[in-house]
This record gives C-alpha cells, structure tokens and sequence, in this order.
C-alpha cells in the first residue's frame, strides 16, 4: 500500500509539472510576464524538485528501484494528466483558474496521502517533513494563484 500511494503522488507531481510548464509556455495577456516567468515557472521548477526528492525517498523507503521506472512514470502521469483541462487556446485568467483548481486539489491529495500513510504507520518522520514542507510550498502557490485570479 505504501508504495502505491508513493507512486501516486510521483504520477500526480509529474503531471501537474507537465501541465505548469505547458501553462508557463502558452501564458498571454496583460499578466503575461508575472506569470511566464514568476507564477507558472516558479510552480513547475519547484514541482520538477520536488519529483526528484520523492522518487529518491520513495526508493529508499521501499527498496524498489521500479518506482524510478520512467515508462510507469510517464505512463501514471498521462492517466492523471488527462483528468485536467489543457491550459493551451485559453485565456491568461482561464489558465490561471485551472491552475488555482489544480493547486487546491494537489493539496487535497498530499493531506490524503498524509493520513493514509499515518494510519499504515508508513510515515517516517523524513517522509513526514517532506510532505509537510511540499504542502507549505504549494499553500503559497495557492495564494498566489488567487490573488492572480482576483
């Protein structure tokens, strides 16, 4: 079970990176240079950090190198990905309410997969940390997002 829920939050990292850089390179409009180069690109080089330090925890946790496995990777993001709407023929304030919807979301999720991993007893103290810190992060990438959408 741990290692699904590991998985999952590396499928679902890798698609919002996906979807934040293709939302950094299509941004438009009045807000156009906050959000190429300070909102959208901010949120996917932090998301692409972040992808690397949990599939490097996610292997020492469960001593499966598998969990590394581009194809899989690629593959469980795409599934994730196809969920959302592409950011691409929208409007500087449409992609910035997708990408607010996404965020809260993220959050949802990262809580989720918190207290699953809590009540399996799977939730080391680093692990506890890291998603703490990813959720403080991502908290900020929600504000900002909603002052942009005002």
């Amino acid at each position: 079970m741990k290692k699904m829920l590991l998985n999952s939050l590396i499928f679902t990292i890798k698609a919002n990176h996906a979807w934040f850089h293709s939302a950094h390179h299509v941004s438009k409009g009045e807000s156009f240079i906050g959000d190429h180069g300070k909102l959208y690109s901010k949120i996917y080089e932090s998301l692409q950090d972040s992808l690397d330090q949990i599939i490097e925890k996610s292997i020492s946790m469960t001593d499966c190198e598998s969990i590394a496995c581009p194809i899989a990777i690629y593959k469980g993001a795409l599934a994730k990905l196809t969920c959302y709407t592409p950011p691409v023929d929208l409007s500087g304030k449409e992609i910035a309410s997708l990408a607010l919807e996404i965020e809260l979301n993220f959050l949802l999720f990262l809580e989720e997969v918190f207290y699953d991993l809590e009540e399996q007893n799977a939730l080391s103290l680093g692990l506890n940390d890291y998603l703490s810190a990813l959720a403080n992060q991502h908290e900020t990438f929600v504000y900002k997002l909603k002052q942009r959408v005002k």
